[in-house]
């Protein structure tokens, strides 16, 4: 028999103590609303403050983009089960496409606030 406290974890199934889903909560949505939230003007913006807004959008997405990947490369790593690096690279393939069209929107929004 074999003790439940000398069992290892099923691979894939965190990421050193970090659970997938808390990991990918936080870095597709918790730290780049918090990065848009610090970035905000909250009087009438000039050109710093939207630069500073579209800086903090890009970050936000390049963060979002690095913890999908790097999510999936963990699973892929660890050996995950098929399914599982299957569901894990359909949702980098997402997140990736979404953030990469959000950064291009960012610097649309850029030039036309800013007159350019």
């Amino acid at each position: 028999m074999t003790d439940v406290a000398t069992r290892k974890p099923r691979p894939g199934t965190s990421l050193r103590g970090f659970s997938a889903p808390i990991l990918l909560f936080a870095g597709i949505v918790l730290v780049p609303a918090t990065l848009s939230l610090l970035a905000t003007s909250w009087e009438a913006p000039d050109d710093p403050a939207y630069i500073r807004m579209a800086f903090a959008s890009v970050a936000g997405s390049t963060i979002a983009i690095a913890t999908v990947v790097g999510v999936l490369v963990d699973r892929v790593v660890r050996r995950a089960t098929v399914s599982t690096i299957a569901l894990f690279a359909l949702i980098a393939l997402v997140v990736v496409f979404w953030q990469l069209s959000t950064i291009s929107s960012a610097a649309d929004t850029l030039l036309v606030r800013m007159s350019l």
